[in-house]
């Protein structure tokens, strides 16, 4: 029983993965397939859930660690460094240690950065660096799942291999952001990341009693390991990182530290696509050679990329605007993640059963791609400090099912086209570049909104010292509300302006929050022309089985 076509053409490395491949699966029937399947979905929904989650809990940690909103969002863009790393070596570390003993290794990795966080109650140093190992165990868990689902089960019965995932993926999904929201309100946030322990332990033994032990290497791999590709690309990534999160704060190119970094990323990362793309170099990290001879995935580079960038931030703004401004609590902001994640896994079903078979993956991406442009500026018009409640819920759920059909046709049109024997490394290729828009997205929206929102602070004050009476007849109502109800110890005036600051701040976010979904909006409507220049007649004209995940 084969899973390959003819690997006539193919690179010595490619033929024999895929006769080791055909014979391994042919040897494990569908039934332990599935619970494989199950298994590693289950370790992946986990990852994704507390990924999602962890956006409702910025607030409440953010008091405790005292750290400032720049300071809170490295814990996300660390997890995606670490995220970044972990896949751009995924494959490469399943050839050299095999496919169980990496996953078991990557949920060690994993637990040991939840354990960090959850001792780094008041530590922002160590909750950083736990969030960074978290990160690292974390990458390997989605992409395994998708090449296992292209590998494991082929032709038709893939599409039922992928509703399955779904359906898990999106169950824990949904219910996991409600419930940290709920420990953390009811306990410490930091009791949050205890959640994931119980099903941590039941996917790794499940991966220990069924993932078969079996290396997938070249014969010539098995004493080489390409420590230097793995160190320019990790010394590449992090350079970038901390060159973009901190170039807002020093001024970007008039700090010597911020042009240090970025030099030593910009050479760091083309010596790597030197490195990676030797032919004396029997193992490379990425196989960028395989990758680029994918025409799709080169046609399609710059729409991953943004589509990355619209995902990380659309989903860090939402539960900021939802604390800091409606001030709603952990629990009910995590009740709109999970109407986001709804229509994530609704749209993910719809999608792939129904829309993709007869629009294709461009149509689908335009379609994605104008019904997040309509969300957005619905956004706009709906965000103020008393939006009602099942509006934004609406509105959230809309978002991720306009996500779900833009994420799900921009994998059609990348990887649709590759072969079996490709899938391991253009899946990493195409998560990874995803995952850097995703870095890249919730930096971006990182420095857009503290510099908005102290451009917003001075116009508002400014407004308001020219409205003078107007804003006397204000403070004069705070001060009259303050000196009836404060007590005789209250001062008036004092707490008068202390409101008036707090409504400044609270307008400044506001608007700040609109001007990030004005340019998701903007976005969107790049991803079309995009998509017009990248459009070619081959993908145009064919219809691919394909899917994205997250």
């Amino acid at each position: 029983m084969s899973y390959f076509a003819s690997p006539g053409g193919l690179e010595a490395w490619q033929e024999e993965y895929a006769q080791d491949f055909s014979q391994s699966l042919a040897r494990v029937s569908r039934k332990c397939r599935l619970v494989i399947l199950f298994s590693i979905g289950l370790v992946a929904a986990i990852e994704i859930s507390n990924r999602l989650s962890i956006n409702v809990l910025l607030p409440d940690l953010q008091g405790n660690v005292a750290a400032s909103s720049d300071d809170v969002s490295w814990l996300i863009i660390l997890y995606n460094l670490g995220f970044l790393c972990s896949l751009a070596v995924s494959y490469w570390m399943t050839r050299v240690l095999g496919s169980r003993r990496h996953l078991l290794y990557s949920i060690a990795l994993y637990a040991t950065g939840a354990i960090g966080c959850f001792c780094s109650a008041h530590s922002l140093t160590w909750l950083l660096i736990s969030r960074v190992i978290m990160g690292f165990g974390g990458g390997a868990f989605l992409v395994r799942a998708v090449v296992l689902v292209r590998l494991m089960f082929p032709g038709k019965d893939r599409v039922f291999a992928a509703t399955w995932l779904y359906v898990e993926l999106y169950s824990f999904a949904v219910v996991y952001p409600p419930a940290m929201g709920w420990i953390s309100d009811t306990l410490h946030w930091n009791y949050a990341f205890l959640l994931d322990f119980p099903f941590l332990a039941v996917g790794a033994s499940l991966i220990w009693k069924f993932v078969p032990r079996k290396h997938h290497y070249l014969r010539s791999e098995k004493s080489y390991v390409d420590a230097w590709g793995a160190g320019l690309l990790i010394a590449a990534l992090g350079s970038m990182q901390i060159a973009l999160s901190r170039g807002e704060r020093d001024l970007w190119l008039q700090s010597p530290l911020i042009v240090c970094f970025l030099l030593v990323a910009l050479v760091c990362f083309v010596s790597f696509l030197w490195w990676d793309w030797r032919p004396q170099n029997p193992a490379p990290v990425l196989h960028l050679r395989t990758i680029w001879r994918q025409a799709q995935m080169r046609a399609s580079l710059s729409i991953i990329t943004v589509v990355g960038a619209m995902l990380g931030a659309s989903l860090f703004v939402l539960p900021q605007y939802l604390r800091n401004v409606q001030d709603y609590s952990a629990a009910q902001t995590g009740g709109f993640v999970a109407a986001y994640t709804a229509g994530l896994g609704i749209g993910m079903i719809i999608a792939l059963r129904y829309v993709l078979p007869r629009l294709g993956g461009i149509g689908l991406v335009a379609l994605g791609t104008s019904m997040m442009c309509a969300v957005c500026v619905n956004f706009i018009y709906i965000f103020t400090p008393t939006t009602p409640t099942w509006l934004l819920a609406l509105s959230a759920f809309l978002q991720g099912t306009s996500l779900a059909q833009l994420l799900l046709g921009a994998s059609n049109v990348s990887t649709s086209q590759a072969t079996l024997t490709n899938q391991n490394d253009v899946s990493t290729g195409y998560f990874f570049v995803r995952q850097l828009g995703n870095t890249l997205g919730v930096s971006a929206a990182t420095v857009m909104f503290d510099h908005r929102q102290t451009l917003h602070s001075a116009r508002l004050i400014d407004v308001a010292n020219r409205f003078d009476p107007t804003l006397q007849s204000t403070l004069s109502q705070y001060s009259s509300l303050i000196a009836r109800n404060g007590g005789a110890t209250a001062n008036p005036t004092l707490g008068a302006i202390q409101i008036f600051q707090s409504n400044v701040i609270t307008q400044s976010r506001l608007l700040s929050y609109i001007d990030i979904y004005l340019g998701l909006a903007v976005l969107s409507a790049v991803v079309l022309c995009l998509l017009f220049v990248s459009r070619t007649k081959d993908a145009s004209s064919r219809i691919h089985f394909d899917f994205h995940l997250w």
